[in-house]
């Protein structure tokens, strides 16, 4: 028995042995194949390839220098067996900078490099988001038949998709998107069917506006199952097929993508039938319904749907959440899969319903700006998967519901620019995951938030209370806050702090932005506030006094951003400022602040300056100084002297100049037309330039806002006006919005700034919002310009604004003035203009200012249509020709202008008569003077008489002598002999 249990333990021991043998051989064999090196001829490929980019500015090859072995190169990858190279992804993030893991993209001059051909067994490449100079896609792509994933997206190439790519039928994953120069060939889209194993295609930003047979050739892939069609001209016709391909094709996609697309009405039927759908976007397009609602077409029959995203169509102006009460339910425990929804910018005018409550798995629910209104629903506290919740800028009322206090997983919660009443400590109190909390702009009433409502939000960054006038934070001033604070913004919140800082920020060391405009904050900046990290601080409109800016200088040196601006400040040294060195936006506005502006403030960083309504003097500093990056620079309101600050001839992104009401000098130059392309406002106005409008102006096709009023200017006003491209088209005051997001500061104070402007023969203020959005006007009033008016001003569809008054202008009103379909203010008075009032100004319902008064206009003022609104006189005086309502001067005949211009040519040809008859009496004195000069001098002297009668004898004969001897002449040469 012990020989047998030997045996067998024998038995066991050799099986063990071999095992690890074949374990070792095993090791072995791994060691081997990593220890494989490329091939020769496919490391010269891809040296080749590197060579081929002429630009590489974060170095991603730069490994492709180090040693022999590609196969150890950044982005390379290959079979560890063979030592082929089967992978290349060089993919940049495009631009994101601020990423640790970013990088910038690869430049190449010309088209992706044939030496990839070498790479036979290359089944991966990925060139994403780099740079091929807008050159064609080379057809030899098509003969890399080994490729399972093409990735080229976003990598500025052009030109027309060869069809060669459909030979490469072993792709999986397929993407062109974000090219936006590239094109279908012709409309042809056959190619796309032969790519069988297809699974992913990516055809974003490709116009396939000719080719309405796509979906039908996307139809026969069988393995396709995420498709991104975003941005292709997609119409309502390319989803009216009824195959039996085209339905089991949209039964099996689970990722679809029709966002930014011209579909409208109501949405195709067919997507109701898509039952593995997992993600629908149809975000910006014209829909204007969803026939069954929302729930019934796309969430009860699909219990795998994680993701709708219906934003952006503005369109969508029905109920989406029609009841469902007596909808049958299909998911296992009613539980459905929906973690994303997403009906930002929709128009839906609905309350939100009870239902939503039940979407268990919900992780985001978008509604901003989708005009719901009502109460806000407790039952939204049963998410509690719940981790993104956007009510924002809605007509929300009541109270925030204390059921939010459930929402355990909550990271972000924005209620802002409702009517939100009410608010307890009970709505965040156990929101221990919550990094942002927005319930600013509502109308809290006696509303008090205490140290409870944060006690537990130990992970808030980010605060956003402002302009909440009635809303009161019942703090201790020993209070020591459980969170770091990054940002808050308590803009116009005066009854949160009082006029003084908060005591607790003093325990806030990580903060970034802090904004406390209109606070009535009088008091000095306290010495213990002195957050490093800080960028972005905004203590406009408050009461503050005295010397500031050294204070803020030394306690805050990180500054990018400082906002300032209607304070009582009377510092008069801005030197200090030249140590933020990396300060991008400076508002000093509307201060007592004076001096010389120093040139070192003006750094490549700065993009945003405003001095403007100050006490500044001088030139503006052009030695120093490089305002290569600036975007928007107001000066007005000082006494600045000289010519045009040089220092701006090279801001090519310059889009706001606004130098009104200072002592600026000499001509227009040139360069404004010629270098500052990206200008949409010329402010010039109130100051002191001559010479004539260079014509270069015109060139500016951007240019919203053109005043160059109140200077001595002279000449012609610029014929080719139809180069102002933006003015040409019409823009409606509603059919743009600004959206002012927490994270973004700058552009949220930036779109709140407000800017006087002279239009409708009133000083009117205009939010930047405002101006960019829908104020298109040019001012040349209160100069010497003459000439007409040009004929191509009718041109300029888009103008809101027209003022050519206190000039020298002369000729008559354009005829077709009415085509200029949006203006709303028109004043041509104090020219010499003549000729009748157009009757196409009729035409102009929008026209609510109309001067025409001090010039020479003749015949009866039009009284058609909206013209019949005008019954100040004022408005046409001084025009000694013109007739009619409003003014006293009545037409002979009401009906017509004819008798009026009877009368006078009449009065024209009394004037003629009387320039005849004054001739006629002038010829007859002077005959009468010249005739007995001469005859009465020979009858009364007889001397006189004696010569002048021998005079004309002699002449006689001298005269006929040469006469005769002419003839004698004439005849040799015309008589032969």
């Amino acid at each position: 028995m012990s020989k047998l249990v030997s045996k067998k333990s024998s038995v066991v021991i050799l099986l063990r042995v071999l095992w690890m043998i074949l374990l070792l051989l095993h090791l072995h064999s791994c060691f081997f194949i990593t220890a494989a090196t490329c091939i020769q001829k496919e490391r010269e490929a891809l040296l080749q390839f590197k060579n081929s980019f002429s630009y590489d500015p974060s170095h991603p090859l730069a490994s492709w220098n180090n040693g022999t072995d590609c196969c150890n190169w950044k982005g390379v990858g290959c079979n560890q067996i063979t030592g082929h190279v089967t992978i290349i992804d060089l993919r940049s993030d495009d631009y994101q900078v601020d990423s640790y893991n970013s990088s910038w993209p690869l430049y190449s001059n010309n088209s992706i490099d044939s030496s990839l051909l070498e790479l036979k067994y290359l089944n991966y490449l990925d060139l994403s988001g780099n740079h091929f100079n807008y050159t064609q896609i080379p057809s030899f792509l098509g003969s890399m038949v080994e490729l399972t994933y093409l990735n080229l997206s976003n990598t500025v190439i052009s030109g027309k998709v060869p069809p060669h790519l459909g030979n490469l039928t072993k792709l999986k994953v397929f993407d062109l998107s974000f090219n936006y120069q590239l094109q279908s060939n012709n409309g042809d889209v056959e190619w796309i069917s032969h790519l069988s194993s297809l699974q992913f295609l990516g055809l974003t930003d490709m116009d396939f506006s000719k080719s309405l047979n796509l979906m039908q050739v996307l139809s026969y892939l069988t393995m396709l199952s995420s498709l991104r069609l975003s941005s292709c001209s997609l119409q309502n016709i390319y989803f009216s097929l009824s195959s039996s391909n085209y339905s089991s094709f949209l039964s099996r996609v689970q990722l679809l993508d029709l966002s930014y697309n011209q579909l409208n009405g109501s949405t195709p039927k067919a997507f109701q039938n898509m039952s593995s759908l997992n993600l629908l976007n149809l975000s910006a397009n014209k829909f204007t319904a969803i026939e069954g609602g929302l729930y019934s077409s796309f969430i009860r029959n699909n219990c795998g749907l994680k993701e709708i995203n219906l934003s952006w169509n503005s369109d969508l102006d029905v109920d989406l959440f029609e009841t469902y009460e007596n909808e049958s339910i299909s998911c296992f425990n009613n539980e459905y899969d929906l973690q994303v929804l997403n009906l930002r910018g929709t128009s839906m005018r609905t309350k939100i319903p009870d239902w939503l409550g039940k979407l268990k798995n919900m992780k985001s629910l978008n509604l901003r700006y989708s005009k719901i209104y009502g109460p806000v629903p407790a039952s939204l506290g049963n998410l509690s998967s719940l981790e993104y919740l956007y009510l924002s800028d809605n007509a929300l009322t009541g109270a925030i519901p204390t059921s939010f206090g459930r929402l355990l997983n909550l990271r972000e919660l924005y209620l802002s620019n409702n009517r939100l009443e009410g608010v307890s400590d009970e709505c965040f109190i156990q929101l221990g995951n919550l990094e942002l909390l927005d319930i600013s702009k509502n109308l809290f009433f006696k509303a008090v938030l205490t140290e409870a409502s944060f006690a537990n939000l130990s992970r808030l960054e980010t605060l956003v209370i402002d302009h909440n006038e009635h809303l009161s934070l019942d703090m201790d001033p020993k209070w020591i806050p459980p969170f770091q604070l990054k940002s808050l913004v308590a803009d116009s919140c005066i009854g949160c702090f009082g006029s003084e800082f908060p005591p607790w920020l003093q325990n806030q060391k990580s903060l970034i932005d802090l904004l406390l405009s209109n606070m009535s904050i009088s008091s000095a900046i306290p010495t213990w506030l002195a957050p490093q990290n800080l960028t972005t601080l905004d203590l406009s409109h408050n009461k503050m006094t005295g010397s500031l800016i050294t204070r803020i200088v030394d306690q805050m040196p990180n500054l990018r951003s400082l906002f300032l601006s209607n304070n009582l400040i009377n510092d008069s040294l801005l030197s200090p400022l030249c140590q933020l060195k990396n300060l991008e936006i400076l508002d000093l506005s509307n201060n007592r602040l004076s001096g010389i502006v120093q040139g070192c403030l003006l750094t490549p960083n700065l993009f945003y300056l405003d001095l403007s309504s100050n006490n500044f003097f001088g030139t503006f500093p052009h030695s120093q100084g490089n305002l290569s990056y600036i975007q928007q620079l107001y000066l007005r309101n000082n006494n600045f002297e000289g010519s045009m600050p040089i220092v701006l001839k090279n801001s090519h992104i310059l889009d706001t100049l606004d130098l009104e009401g200072n002592k600026f000098s000499g001509n227009i130059p040139t360069w404004v037309g010629n270098n500052l392309l990206n200008l949409q406002l010329l402010i010039l106005r109130g100051n002191l330039f001559n010479g004539t409008i260079p014509s270069t102006l015109c060139k500016l096709t951007g240019l919203q806002i053109l005043d160059l009023a109140h200077n001595q200017l002279e000449g012609d006003i610029p014929p080719n006006l139809s180069n102002f491209d933006v003015m040409t088209r019409k823009r409606s005051k509603d059919g743009y919005y600004y959206y002012c997001e927490y994270s973004d500061a700058e552009m949220c104070y930036h779109s709140e700034k407000y800017v006087v402007q002279n239009i409708k023969s009133s000083e009117l203020n205009y939010s930047m919002e405002q101006l960019k959005t829908f104020l298109v006007k040019i001012d040349l009033s209160k100069n010497h310009l003459v000439g007409s008016i040009p004929s191509e001003v009718i041109m300029l569809k888009g103008l809101f604004g027209l003022n050519l008054s206190h000039n020298n202008l002369v000729g008559t009103i354009p005829a077709e003035i009415g085509e200029m379909e949006v203006l709303e203010s028109l004043d041509l008075s104090f020219n010499k203009l003549s000729g009748p009032i157009p009757r196409s100004l009729s035409k102009l319902s929008s026209l609510g200012v109309l001067v025409l008064s001090h010039n020479n206009l003749s015949g009866e003022i039009p009284r058609e249509g909206h013209l019949s609104t005008y019954n100040e006189a004022s408005n046409f005086d001084d025009n000694p020709y013109l007739c009619g309502d409003p003014l006293p001067t009545k037409c002979v005949n009401e009906n017509s202008s004819e008798p009026q211009l009877k009368d006078m040519n009449n009065v024209d040809e009394e004037e003629d008569k009387w320039e005849k008859w004054l001739v006629y009496i002038m010829i007859i004195v002077g005959f009468i003077v010249g005739f007995w000069g001469v005859v009465g001098s020979l009858i009364l002297k007889k001397s006189w008489r004696y010569k002048y009668f021998k005079f004309v004898d002699e002449t006689y004969y001298k005269v006929d002598a040469t006469i005769w001897k002419s003839i004698e002449f004439l005849k040799g040469i015309c008589i032969p002999k």
